[in-house]
């Protein structure tokens, strides 16, 4: 079956098509009416280095320096810290303050020739801007315990650490409605599809019986004594067709 047999399948029975997609439409606006606005924004929080680098032994022999920053560069302090702020113990802090747990957290590196720190990029989507605004806010207060933490436990002495700073605070979250065209597109086109099927399956259907009742042979009609006809006695015919040898003698 091609595509010319299915437009005639569906030409038809567009007395079953027309039904099935009224029902599809109906469905698919309900849907789009149905999905409710998300809300998004994000802030930015940058890494500032040490104002003060001690380089030189001092007089207790203690060569004062940011390990962190030796061993792996200012990515590595990005990273860390957004690993830290998704740290379950820094989401539960978050979480009795008010905020959401469902934050996203991620270094924002920056080209290998520029000499800035990365910055640390959190973003927040819910269906209350209420809960996105105070989420950032809260996340952007843990950054500051979560990196000194950090560096704490890695011994950097306290004028060698990093500190955070908000480059970029929320703004006002956005509404969007990402999933409502996308969702209302895919029930559009399997409910399309699915009622062009059943078109053609009830047409195919419908054809095979009625070719099926047009090659049935009927059966015979036979006269009944009651109808005033004599019935066929075939002892009768064959005395009718050959005479005795009496009857031959006598003529």
């Amino acid at each position: 079956m091609d595509l010319f047999d299915v437009a005639r399948s569906c030409f038809r029975r567009w007395y079953v098509l027309l039904p099935l997609l009224a029902i599809t439409a109906w469905y698919s606006y309900s849907v789009y009416s149905s999905v409710q606005p998300v809300y998004y924004a994000n802030t930015i929080i940058g890494l500032a280095p040490p104002s003060v680098r001690q380089d030189a032994p001092t007089a207790g022999g203690e060569v004062r320096r940011n390990g962190l920053l030796d061993v792996g560069g200012a990515s590595l302090v990005a990273n860390l810290t957004a690993l830290g702020l998704r740290e379950p113990a820094v989401v539960d802090r978050v979480v009795a303050a008010g905020g959401s747990p469902d934050y996203t957290a991620k270094a924002f590196p920056t080209p290998p020739p520029n000499p800035q720190l990365p910055m640390v990029f959190v973003e927040q989507t819910s269906s209350d801007p209420a809960e996105v605004t105070k989420t950032l806010e809260l996340v952007a207060a843990q950054a500051e315990v979560t990196l000194r933490t950090l560096q704490q436990q890695a011994r950097v002495p306290e004028d060698q650490m990093v500190t955070p700073f908000v480059v970029t605070p929320p703004g006002t979250p956005a509404a969007a409605m990402p999933t409502r065209t996308r969702s209302t597109v895919a029930i559009l086109g399997a409910g399309t599809g699915l009622s062009i099927l059943v078109t053609v399956l009830v047409d195919v259907l419908i054809t095979r019986r009625r070719s099926a009742a047009s090659t049935t042979p009927r059966p015979p009609i036979s006269e009944t004594p009651g109808d005033g006809a004599t019935p066929y006695d075939p002892d009768a015919e064959r005395g009718r067709a050959a005479p005795d040898d009496d009857a031959v003698d006598a003529r």
